[in-house]
């Protein structure tokens, strides 16, 4: 039809919108009758009109932003002789029924003058910007409208359309006119913005030499996006022209186009160039033989880089030789990647359970491969680098040596916490399995011996902090620090559960402290005060005793600045008892009522002390009070301590201990207790002060009896209290303080060995017994040496010096617990520590030849 009509000009075309006789032929021309036109510039002698087309945009496949630029691309053609191109873009608005169409420029006409080039203008493709109108309304259809004029006065119109209102978008790179090479990646980055809809989805497609459609979608609607769409041009492409358009997708779902980018293909041509790789190593200074070495590469080219790898050797050094004890390449595709390596994976691994620490030299060297195979090698981290390959033995490696990394490997497998965050307190072991208190979920751990999984875990009380197993091992006692009661597992059903109904609540018990004069004249021990203590009663560690009785320690609070020891008697219901047996009762003027529900003066005769005993179990009313002097008060609660028990066994238990200070009772934060493996004998530390008094009782059919002098063992060790552990049947003990002490059953000091810095826990060999006889005369101190490495000790405690040092990768911070081998194991496997770290629970394999000298 072009061939057969003549085309408007706008003004024309805008007087045939408003009859409203618009007609569409090939794609949207405006257009009247043929017999409209012709000019007389030539003398009418040129007749035929000239020919405009509009090659972009082409008809609906622009949308631009409110305020873009719009690009205009036009073909104008004459037999003759162009005079002038005019383009204009504009909307109709109105009702040419009401006579009130208008039109509305959107954008800035442009006029193109060709007759003043000194020449004649016959055929030409003209490309041009037209600046956006104030105008800022959203419209659908925006008629960009081209007109060429000839020389004679001849004009022919081409329309399409474009909208505004979508996302603003801009092919950033690569530029109009760039030449890019067949065979190497394209990359093609976009900038679109939409402040009010957000931007959804971007898409880049290509046409011309090489047909390609990629969209992508973003995960979250973003105002502003920066990014770039990698396309890959074969090395077949065909052709060298290669035209590459955008757009941007709102909210809305209205999209933005970008004016299009066109670029040169060059041919492909064969890749020689190897890449150039960079590397990072990330290697722990000590490690243990489930940790990895972690390498991340990087690898750049002008064409791709098809992979990338790092090929890890581990050394080992000794005075006579060197040795490659393993070597390990990986790969991934694409031009970065991190490859991680265990360092069991070398000679499977390096250092067996039981073996001892070793340090390994690992040389690393990073590679990277292009499409055309070319490799290169790097040596340096943080530098880039082209290095040679060479294939040896099946991995890649340069011609020198890799970087090389020092690495610690050291004993153990740490078990690490269920969870990131959790904090265990303590740990303990029966025959089969480990227990571990999971503070910060409410709940024990339950762990099989030599396995590194856990169970299913137990649910109990409050922060559980200490775990004590029952003088039968049929129980595991939890003391719920963050309430006052104790939790109760038996260990001998199927499934490990709390008994409800065991659960014990101890009552709140208080000390009252008594100050008194003594009447010279009359003899008599008058109180001058009488103050009540209430402590906190939140168990913090806990053992059971051969006679049943459950020692715990208390935690302090702000409130309640000391802990104390507690006795819970299970034949007395609900009734606990602040342990006094420890303190000294040579204080003058100075008097403790214990195990008393209220002590007082009397109200108008000062001279006067009024006790009342608490109720003994089994009775069903309250004792009466006792009046008088303390001294008299004190002989009376003692005859009543001598009469026989009532039918339900209860027994008097109130007292008033002449010359007890309360000022010895409190134990300052954290309290220790060990209990021996025979249950006979308990011992309590105290772990924040210095000196840190250590008792240590022995468990009598209803009693606790302390053995030995306090005083003494504090004055000969001068110490705070970090670790505490006593052997079989209590005939030694070990305190850990910056060096580890042994004392005696009568807390005589035995000996000392200086153990490095202290770290955490210490523990008795389970057949330890019988000192100073007995066939395993050895313990378990945790330290840190010189050098900042950590480690335990195997202690001689007869001779009081290190038979062995066993390095681990991290600090013991907590318990030491041991457990004996088990059923399948090795026939050198001795027994097994497990210590809490900072970061789980280390578990040693060790061996008989670790408990020689």
């Amino acid at each position: 039809m072009k061939t057969a009509r003549r085309r408007i000009s706008v003004a024309a075309a805008t007087a045939v919108l408003a009859g409203g006789l618009l007609a569409a032929c090939d794609g949207g021309n405006l257009f009247v009758d043929p017999g409209h036109g012709g000019g007389s510039g030539n003398g009418g002698t040129d007749g035929t009109p000239p020919t405009a087309t509009i090659q972009y945009p082409k008809p609906d496949s622009a949308v631009l932003a409110v305020g873009d630029q719009a690009f205009v691309k036009v073909r104008a053609t004459d037999a003759v002789a162009l005079r002038s191109v005019t383009i204009e873009a504009f909307s109709l608005r109105g009702s040419a029924a009401l006579g009130t169409l208008t039109k509305v420029d959107r954008f800035t006409p442009k006029t193109v003058r060709l007759d003043s080039a000194g020449y004649a203008v016959k055929d030409t493709v003209i490309t041009r910007f037209l600046d956006a109108t104030t105008d800022t309304l959203v419209d659908q259809k925006v008629y960009v409208v081209t007109t060429a004029t000839d020389t004679a006065g001849n004009v022919d119109a081409d329309t399409s359309f474009l909208a505004i209102g979508g996302p603003q978008v801009q092919v950033t790179a690569p530029a109009g006119g760039a030449t890019v090479r067949a065979g190497v990646p394209l990359r093609v980055a976009l900038s679109a913005t939409d402040q009010i809809s957000k931007i959804t989805a971007v898409r880049v497609f290509t046409s011309g030499a090489y047909v390609k459609d990629t969209t992508v979608q973003l995960q979250v609607a973003v105002a502003h996006v920066d990014t770039a769409i990698t396309i890959l041009l074969p090395d077949t492409v065909k052709g060298t022209a290669l035209h590459i358009s955008a757009t941007a997708t709102a909210g809305t779902r209205a999209q933005g186009t970008a004016r299009p980018v066109d670029v040169v293909v060059q041919p492909a041509a064969a890749d020689v160039t190897p890449p150039r790789v960079s590397f990072t190593v990330s290697a722990p200074a000590r490690a243990e033989v489930n940790d990895t070495l972690t390498v991340t590469v990087t690898g750049t080219d002008e064409t791709r880089v098809d992979s990338v790898g790092a090929t890890v050797l581990a050394i080992r050094r000794t005075a006579a030789r060197t040795d490659t004890v393993g070597r390990f390449t990986r790969r991934v595709s694409g031009a970065t990647g991190t490859l991680r390596f265990t360092v069991a994976e070398f000679n499977g691994p390096v250092v067996p359970l039981g073996l001892d620490s070793l340090t390994l030299g690992f040389e690393v060297t990073a590679f990277a491969k292009d499409g055309a195979g070319n490799c290169a090698t790097a040596t340096t981290p943080g530098s880039l680098q082209g290095g040679p390959c060479r294939t040896a033995g099946g991995v890649i490696l340069s011609d020198g040596p890799g970087a090389l990394q020092q690495v610690v490997v050291a004993r153990g497998l740490t078990l690490p916490f269920p969870n990131a965050g959790d904090r265990i307190a303590d740990v303990i072991a029966d025959s089969t399995r480990l227990f571990l208190s999971n503070l910060t979920r409410n709940r024990v751990e339950v762990v099989q011996i030599g396995s590194q999984t856990y169970g299913t875990p137990v649910l109990v009380g409050s922060e559980p902090w200490g775990l004590a197993l029952g003088r039968n091992s049929d129980s595991l006692y939890v003391a719920n620090s963050g309430g006052t009661n104790i939790s109760v597992i038996p260990l001998r059903n199927p499934v490990l559960q709390e008994a409800a109904s065991a659960r014990i609540f101890p009552a709140n018990e208080l000390l009252f402290d008594i100050s008194y004069t003594i009447d010279t004249k009359t003899g008599t021990v008058p109180p001058s005060s009488v103050l009540r203590f209430d402590y906190s009663d939140r168990p913090q560690f806990i053992a059971q005793a051969s006679n049943g009785f459950l020692v715990y320690s208390t935690k302090p609070t702000g409130a309640a600045k000391d802990g104390t020891v507690r006795i819970y008697d299970r034949n007395k219901p609900f009734r606990s008892e602040i342990f006094t047996g420890y303190v000294d009762r040579h204080t003058a003027n100075k008097a403790l009522a214990v195990n008393a529900d209220s002590a007082f003066l009397v109200p108008g005769d000062p001279n006067r002390l009024l006790v009342c005993p608490r109720r003994r179990f089994g009775d069903t009313s309250d004792p009466a009070c006792i009046l008088g002097d303390v001294s008299s008060v004190s002989d009376s609660l003692f005859k009543l301590r001598q009469l026989p028990a009532n039918a339900a066994g209860g027994r008097w238990d109130t007292r008033v201990d002449i010359g007890a200070d309360v000022a010895e009772v409190g134990f300052s934060d954290t309290t220790f207790v060990a209990v021996s493996t025979d249950r006979n004998y308990v011992a309590v530390g105290e772990g924040a002060r210095v000196n840190g008094r250590i008792p240590l009782f022995q468990a009598s059919a209803d009693s606790l009896v302390l053995r030995g002098d306090v005083r003494d063992l504090i004055n000969n060790t001068n110490e705070r209290v970090i670790g505490l552990g006593l052997n079989g049947d209590g005939s030694l003990g070990i305190a850990r303080g910056n060096q580890a002490y042994f004392f005696n059953n009568t807390l005589r000091l035995q000996g000392v060995t200086a153990s490095g810095s202290p770290a955490g826990g210490v523990a008795m060999h389970p057949d330890n017994f019988g000192y100073p006889g007995g066939s395993f005369r050895l313990s378990f101190v945790s330290g840190i040496d010189e050098t900042g490495a950590p480690y335990v000790d195997v202690i001689d405690t007869f001779n009081f010096f290190r038979t062995k040092r066993m390095y681990i990768r991290d600090a013991v911070v907590g318990a030491i617990t041991v457990a004996r081998r088990q059923a399948g194991d090795p026939a050198n496997v001795a027994l097994r520590i497990y210590a809490l770290t900072p970061r789980g629970v280390v578990g040693l394999t060790v061996l008989t030849t670790d408990l020689t000298p």
